[in-house]
């Protein structure tokens, strides 16, 4: 029996209940930062209610691991270790959750899941992880999906996890999509085949409602045009101050403990006070976003392309580059781990060579190419790219 101290209660899961060990981690600057960081920063300009952060959806997520862990193994240590995985498996995460990945990734070269790992193993969550008998390396390589049981890595990294499962509906609830999945039978009915996670058939329908809910989602909510535009000039600000001392940058990979001072509020402060990133900070503070002027649905283009496409569109309009943005995300909707195979009557049978639903959606890759630039131009822009494919311009 788990000794449990605490329940919290949390509108997706019900009572999620909490052990001394996961409270004692709750309590921590690592996770506490993640009271103020927005799991959906941009979709408050659109839906009110998208509030929620990497908080709550890390407790779901530990939640929703632990479930998965009871039915894919008897041991008491992997329940333990999966659910750990799961609260921590976001604490890497910047300012403006994704909006501040390209400032990882660019000038760091880490991604949040590895700055999430530097923090575990740098910072007091090291220490209280040690004095309870869990090593932090299985931590690591759960979050990073290299875990040497694939079953167990799967829970935390793949195209169904316990993280996908829990911010497709909690992000549903909140921005009021309304999109319906029954993600605790997925959860209840994981299974361990040969090392490798499976599905019972009987959730077929949950499974297929969840990628249903993931597709739909991404144009909805993650990629609605409004939010993007928001997320777009976030990024914009973070990268014109980059070079500043404000971030410390330098200094984080070193000294992971700095990385725990940026939030939303305090990076919110930093860009509006900054004089090159201050007026973009005032436009969203009046909602003056930028604006689409051409969107092409399908379409995927190279960092090279976004560049020439940016060029040719400012030299036929006369729009400064500086003012045209192009959106161009590489979505990834299944990981390249595929989906799980599932179980019916002692064998392993392909989701796809059973669910016309599942064997269509995999095809329907949400990617997109959108031209965004400042409310002024957008009448000219509009103009030029009605009517034309985004190739005609490369």
């Amino acid at each position: 029996m788990v000794n449990t101290k605490k329940s919290i209660k949390d509108p997706i899961h019900g009572y999620i209940k909490l052990t001394p060990l996961e409270l004692n981690l709750v309590d921590t600057l690592p996770l506490q930062r993640l009271r103020r960081i927005k799991q959906l920063p941009g979709s408050e300009y659109v839906y009110p209610g998208a509030m929620n952060t990497r908080f709550e959806h890390s407790l779901g997520v530990m939640h929703l691991a632990g479930l998965m862990g009871s039915k894919l193994s008897d041991d008491e240590y992997i329940t333990k270790l999966l659910r750990i995985a799961g609260l921590l498996h976001d604490i890497g995460h910047g300012p403006f959750s994704h909006s501040f990945e390209p400032i990882l990734n660019t000038f760091l070269r880490v991604s949040h899941e590895k700055m999430g790992v530097i923090l575990i193993k740098n910072t007091i969550l090291s220490d209280i992880l040690s004095e309870n008998g869990i090593n932090t390396d299985d931590v690591a390589n759960l979050i990073l999906g290299k875990y040497r049981r694939k079953s167990l890595s799967k829970v935390i990294n793949s195209s169904i996890d316990a993280d996908k499962m829990d911010y497709t509906v909690r992000d549903s609830y909140h921005t009021g999509a309304g999109y319906s999945v029954d993600i605790h039978r997925i959860a209840m009915n994981s299974m361990d085949v040969d090392g490798d996670l499976a599905i019972n058939i009987r959730a077929l329908e949950a499974v297929e409602s969840l990628l249903m809910a993931r597709l739909l989602s991404f144009r909805t909510i993650y990629y609605h045009k409004t939010s993007r535009a928001v997320q777009l000039m976030l990024e914009k600000a973070m990268m014109s101050i980059i070079h500043e001392m404000h971030l410390h940058l330098g200094e984080i990979l070193e000294y992971p403990n700095l990385y725990l001072n940026l939030d939303d509020y305090t990076m919110w402060e930093i860009l509006r006070k900054n004089e090159r990133s201050k007026n973009i900070m005032k436009s969203l503070m009046k909602r003056h976003i930028l604006k689409v002027a051409g969107e092409w649905y399908g379409e995927y283009l190279s960092t090279r392309q976004v560049n020439q496409l940016r060029s040719a569109i400012s030299n036929t309009s006369g729009v400064s580059e500086d003012d045209i943005i192009i959106d161009s995300p590489k979505i990834k909707f299944i990981k390249s781990t595929g989906l799980p195979m599932l179980w019916r009557d002692g064998e392993l049978i392909n989701p796809l060579g059973v669910s016309p639903v599942l064997s269509r959606l995999k095809d329907l890759l949400p990617t997109m190419v959108r031209v965004y630039t400042w409310p002024k131009y957008r009448d000219r822009l509009k103009e030029i790219l009605r009517n034309k494919h985004v190739y005609d311009f490369l």
